[in-house]
C-alpha cells in the first residue's frame, strides 16, 4: 500500500497555534497540508489561517448577531435559502448604506434597521429597482 491514498493525503507539514489573550484562556489549535514548505512557508500559512476568520468574524458575525440567524426555526432547504438569500441581500444592502453615511465606522446594522423601518423600507426598495440606486434620505 502507497504512502498516499484518495482519502488520506500524505501530511507535508504540522502547526500548532497557541493563542494567548488578554484576560481569557489560552487557545491552542493545530494545522495539517499537504503542501510542502517550497510551496506554502509558514508566515503565508498562518496569514491564510487569519483570512479564513475574516469570514466568521465579518459576514456570520453580521447575520447572527443582526438577522440571529443561529436562531431562525427554518427547517425546509429551499426556505433556507431563500431566507439566506435575503438576509445576505439585506446585509449587502446595510454594507453599501454604512459606505454612504458621513463617520461610517461608527454606523452599525442597528442604524441601517432603525433608518430602513423609519421610512417603511421604502429606501430599500428603491435602491433595488431604481435604475441609479441612492441611500440618500430626507431629513
Amino acid at each position: 500500500m502507497g504512502a498516499e491514498t484518495a482519502d488520506f493525503p500524505l501530511v507535508a507539514q504540522a502547526a500548532r497555534l497557541i493563542r494567548i489573550t488578554n484576560g481569557k484562556k489560552t487557545d491552542s489549535v493545530e494545522l495539517l497540508t499537504s503542501r510542502p514548505p517550497e510551496q506554502l512557508a509558514a508566515l503565508d500559512w498562518l496569514q491564510l489561517n487569519r483570512q479564513s476568520w475574516g469570514i466568521e468574524s465579518g459576514l456570520h458575525q453580521r447575520l447572527d448577531v443582526s438577522h440571529l440567524d443561529d436562531l431562525s426555526r427554518v427547517r425546509k432547504p429551499r426556505s433556507m435559502l431563500f431566507m439566506g438569500m435575503f438576509r445576505r441581500l439585506s446585509n449587502s444592502l446595510c454594507m453599501h448604506w454604512i459606505s454612504k453615511q458621513p463617520r461610517s465606522h461608527h454606523k452599525t446594522t442597528t442604524d441601517f434597521f432603525s433608518v430602513m423601518n423609519a421610512h417603511h423600507h421604502r429606501y430599500a426598495f428603491r435602491s433595488l429597482f431604481a435604475a441609479r440606486p441612492s441611500f440618500s434620505c430626507p431629513s
